[in-house]
């Protein structure tokens, strides 16, 4: 009983942070997503290691980190999905995409997992069918944003930062606006910069070939490809952690020699899990930059409102650590993908 009531809590905790996480950076320019990323993912692995030292170093598993690599991979394919096919056809489809692929890893224990223990399947089953309608009909759902005074010989181009005290400064900041988020509490994109975090805008010309019809068919194609990827990522980030619980050869689970005598702390994986995030996030920012030719999106302003974000995301992520080792997959997932959209409203 403790044990379940503790998985409720965890649900509340990823409720209440994902939906919240949003709050303190929506009033900044996000940019393309890659940079408030990079330093929401460090605020990310500063409360897994508060984490790892509460809980005495526990033994750190390289595997769990590849789930953490899963979700960072998966939060900036986002921002690709973004710009092809909008936000609310994008948060339907990789939303959906997370929500079955953890429930039916928990219902049907794919990729080694153990299944879940259901007391009643049809009330679990029509609770999974109500999350996913709640998320189509999010896709009806119509964001206005206030217009924001602007100054109109402001560039509202690449928004690249400019250094205090210079003669812009101050058209930079009036050209801020308000970014995009989902219902993971995961930052997708600032509307000032629909544009691919890897695309040289250097080898586009304004009026190029992807506004022809074939091309726009083929976009949307792409970015109907990378939502699913990127719920697909979404809804196997747990695994890693959950596989090394379930084989540790304690009581009734299975027993690989690797594990042997790991943890069945969920909460002892989420530091591995976290430097994961950060390991993916730097690499993909590396990469950015390469792309980008070493002129990347950057904001000073965005860097303290993303790792506080962070670390407020973290806190909804551990609590869904917590979620899934006492519910199981099939519980926890559908409350804690669609709670935070209930508790994002009311902001």
């Amino acid at each position: 009983m403790v044990s379940v009531m503790l998985g409720y809590v965890g649900i509340v905790m990823a409720m209440v942070f994902f939906g919240s996480n949003f709050v303190i950076v929506k009033k900044f320019d996000s940019g393309d997503g890659v940079f408030f990323q990079l330093w929401m993912c460090m605020g990310i692995w500063t409360v897994g290691l508060v984490v790892n030292l509460i809980q005495g170093s526990p033994k750190f598993w390289p595997l769990a980190m590849a789930g953490g690599a899963l979700w960072a991979t998966g939060n900036v394919l986002c921002v690709y999905v973004i710009q092809q096919i909008g936000m609310g056809l994008g948060l339907v489809i990789w939303g959906s995409m997370a929500m079955l692929v953890g429930w039916f890893t928990g219902f049907f224990g794919l990729f080694g997992l153990q299944k879940d223990e259901l007391a009643v399947v049809w009330l679990n089953v029509l609770g999974l069918g109500f999350a996913l309608a709640s998320l189509l009909t999010s896709f009806k759902v119509k964001v206005t944003h206030q217009p924001t005074e602007q100054d109109p010989n402001a560039n509202n181009g690449e928004g690249f930062v400019v250094l205090p005290g210079s003669e812009q400064d101050s058209e930079a900041k009036l050209a801020s606006v308000q970014g995009e988020y989902n219902n993971f509490g995961h930052v997708v994109t600032g509307p000032s910069q629909l544009t691919s975090p890897f695309s040289d805008d250097n080898n586009n010309p304004p009026h190029s070939s992807n506004n022809d019809a074939n091309a726009a068919k083929a976009n949307k194609l792409w970015g109907i490809v990378c939502a699913l990827c990127a719920g697909f990522f979404f809804g196997n980030n747990f695994d890693p952690p959950t596989y090394i619980q379930q084989h540790n050869c304690h009581q009734d689970n299975k027993c690989l020699e690797e594990y042997r005598g790991a943890s069945s702390d969920p909460l002892d994986y989420v530091f591995a899990h976290f430097c994961g995030i950060l390991l993916m996030a730097m690499l993909i920012f590396f990469a950015y930059c390469i792309v980008k030719r070493n002129n990347p999106w950057v904001s000073p302003q965005i860097c303290l409102p993303a790792y506080l974000s962070g670390m407020m995301w973290a806190l909804g992520q551990v609590g869904w650590f917590m979620a899934n080792a006492s519910l199981g997959y099939t519980v926890a997932f559908p409350l804690a993908v669609i709670g935070p959209g209930i508790i994002g409203s009311m902001w």
